[in-house]
């Protein structure tokens, strides 16, 4: 059982009415002051031990928001020291150091670069007309040779149509002296124009000789019906088919391919090699019209280098451009001519190179980082503490440079630190004004 003082109280003696009021004895006092602590005390022990047992109930959720309200505190008292270390003045705060660099035009000229493939400037894939026996062929057309202008690179066998011809040749002999003997009666010109046409022709001359002029219409119908006409381009026509039979290097150039080799076969249009000209190179680059109106002439020098590549570089020319805008790409292609007669591996075709053209000289620019421009095309300019945007006019652009017409007055400071969001009066500072 349970007691507290206001239990006790009320068991307290209380005089009837009309009777006299008089105090408890002392010890009885004493007494009632004992039972009242000994109460207590048992109601507070009875505390404790409902909080020890809660206590053991939850320790571990206990010891878990302990830790994380210590934690908590920690990092707030931390927060709030640090805070305090880095506290700037009031009149420092929100105002940003930037870089800064004077206004001053200077003369530019204006290049233009682009890359592209080398391709050379001939190449050609040979065939064959005619078929049959190889009977000759240059170092079996190996790949990686090369040859010279007029090399006889193939020879296939030709007896059959030699023999053709020589039995045309003969026809056209036989013919030609029947109208001979025809004119021999009228003598005059056309007797000695043909029978002079008549001494020129042989069965082993490589080519026919071209007719006489023919003069009338009486001339023309002796021809025909002497059958000269017929004969004399039956040779022509077999002595083009006898052409076929051997193929010559139409250019100095170098030979890639599979390979023919001698007593081989090969049939009519089969593809023997690729001549490609390794001397004579070209590029074709893709410009922008932009770009071409700042080349104001052709035959322009440009130097070309390898890409990835320092050292070295050959000196071409501008040697012409198409006529026709691509329509994707909104470009039209340069084509840059150059020659390596020391065939350098660095510039043999297949090779991607870059080009560099110097085009128009402009006396009075600006060249700045094009990061710099806002997206309102203006330009960050510092002026007694604070930000100002300053319209610009961009003649062009030089890879991540942009080039500036002189819109600007002279000698304003115009900032290279890059800022988000600037806008118009950020109080900003520069190394020069912190003092």
């Amino acid at each position: 059982m349970f007691y507290n003082k206001r239990k006790v109280k009320k068991r307290q003696y209380q005089p009837m009415v009309g009777e006299e009021h008089h105090s408890l004895p002392e010890e009885q006092q004493k007494l009632t002051g004992k039972v009242y602590w000994y109460g207590f005390c048992l109601y507070i022990t009875r505390r404790i031990e409902m909080i020890k047992d809660f206590f053991k109930k939850n320790k571990r959720s206990i010891i878990m928001i302990a830790a994380v309200l210590l934690l908590s505190g920690g990092v707030t008292a931390y927060l709030i020291g640090f805070s305090a270390e880095v506290e700037t003045p009031e009149e420092d705060k929100n105002v940003r150091l930037v870089e800064t660099v004077n206004l001053e035009y200077r003369p530019y000229t204006l290049n233009v670069k682009s890359q592209g493939f080398i391709e050379a400037a001939h190449s050609l894939q040979v065939s064959s007309n005619a078929g049959g026996q190889v009977m000759y062929s240059y170092e079996d057309l190996k790949s990686g040779i090369a040859v010279e202008e007029g090399t006889l690179l193939i020879h296939l066998d030709d007896e059959l149509i030699t023999n053709n011809l020589a039995l045309a040749k003969s026809e056209l002999i036989s013919s030609t002296a029947q109208l001979v003997s025809a004119f021999k009666s009228e003598g005059g010109n056309l007797y000695n124009s043909w029978n002079g046409y008549l001494k020129n022709l042989n069965t082993t001359t490589e080519l026919v000789p071209d007719l006489p002029e023919l003069k009338s219409e009486r001339e023309k119908l002796l021809l025909s019906t002497y059958g000269v006409l017929a004969s004399f381009y039956h040779v022509r026509e077999l002595e083009d088919v006898l052409d076929d039979y051997s193929i010559y290097a139409p250019f100095t150039g170098h030979i890639s391919g599979d390979g023919i080799e001698k007593f081989s076969y090969i049939s009519p249009g089969h593809p023997l090699l690729t001549l490609t000209d390794t001397q004579h190179l070209e590029i074709a680059i893709p410009l922008t019209r932009e770009e071409l109106i700042l080349l104001e002439t052709l035959n322009r020098e440009v130097i070309i280098s390898p890409a990835g590549v320092e050292n070295g570089f050959i000196v071409g020319r501008v040697e012409r451009q198409d006529a026709v805008m691509d329509r994707n790409s909104q470009t039209i292609d340069l084509h840059i001519a150059f020659e390596n007669p020391e065939l350098n591996p660095l510039f043999l075709p297949g090779n991607y190179a870059e080009v560099e053209i110097s085009g128009t000289t402009v006396d009075k620019t600006l060249s700045l980082p094009r990061a710099l421009l806002n997206s309102d095309n203006t330009i960050n300019v510092f002026e007694e503490g604070k930000l100002k945007k300053y319209p610009v006019s961009v003649l062009t652009t030089q890879g991540d440079q942009m080039i500036l017409n002189p819109t600007l007055p002279e000698g304003i400071q115009i900032i290279t630190t890059r800022i988000q969001k600037p806008f118009e009066g950020m109080e900003l500072k520069t190394e020069g004004s912190e003092e």
